[in-house]
């Protein structure tokens, strides 16, 4: 029996995920990188920033060019401002958790609060951890074992939820359950990732969660 619940944010709470990867794969595509879905994620989901940046300048075989990544910041910004959404049945499914919950998310603190922000969650989250508040983002393990000390509960009693192979290895290698949800994700990349199992949507994993 679980005692906690720690959710990852983009994908999980907020309908960012494919957003953010149109976005990042039109952008790629002018720096004459052509991925497909299944590679951006393979690639990119889930990870910080900088990691994403590294990636793509190996890509590349070269630098970055200057301006890309604020390019690409100001497009999610723009595009999370005019439709971001709330993950269809996580607000109810939230409000059905009675157990301590936290969120651990590569996000940065200031786009953190905007999303929540956005979609009325800020005050539901009050225990939360970003990217800055570690010195390993995932696919570490630190962010979901910062999160699990904070609500002074041991990681093996611990479900995560997450959806990206970099979040669903973070968690698992924390020592946390986790289920993956795989609306838009390839589930048995997940489960190699080290899911317990998937789920399809929020009111399946209501089920599961026996709530």
């Amino acid at each position: 029996m679980y005692e906690a619940i720690i959710f990852d944010c983009d994908g999980v709470i907020v309908d960012t995920e494919n957003m953010i990867n149109k976005i990042f794969q039109e952008e790629l595509a002018i720096l004459g990188l052509n991925l497909t879905h299944k590679e951006m994620d393979h690639y990119f989901s889930g990870y910080a920033a900088t990691a994403n940046l590294i990636t793509i300048a190996e890509l590349l075989n070269a630098p970055v060019p200057d301006g890309f990544s604020e390019k690409v910041q100001s497009r999610f910004k723009d595009a999370m401002t005019e439709s971001l959404t709330p993950i269809p049945g996580i607000i109810e499914l939230l409000k059905k958790v009675k157990c301590p919950f936290a969120m651990a998310t590569n996000s940065r603190t200031e786009s953190l609060k905007f999303k929540l922000t956005k979609i009325g969650l800020l005050d539901t989250f009050k225990v939360r951890f970003c990217v800055e508040d570690v010195e390993n983002p995932k696919p570490s393990p630190d962010l979901y074992l910062k999160a699990a000390e904070a609500l002074q509960i041991e990681p093996q009693h611990c479900i995560a939820i997450e959806d990206s192979v970099a979040g669903i290895t973070a968690a698992a290698s924390a020592g946390m359950t986790v289920y993956a949800y795989s609306a838009s994700m390839d589930k048995e990349a997940q489960l190699n990732a080290g899911a317990a199992l998937t789920f399809d949507s929020m009111k399946e994993l209501e089920t599961l969660l026996s709530l």
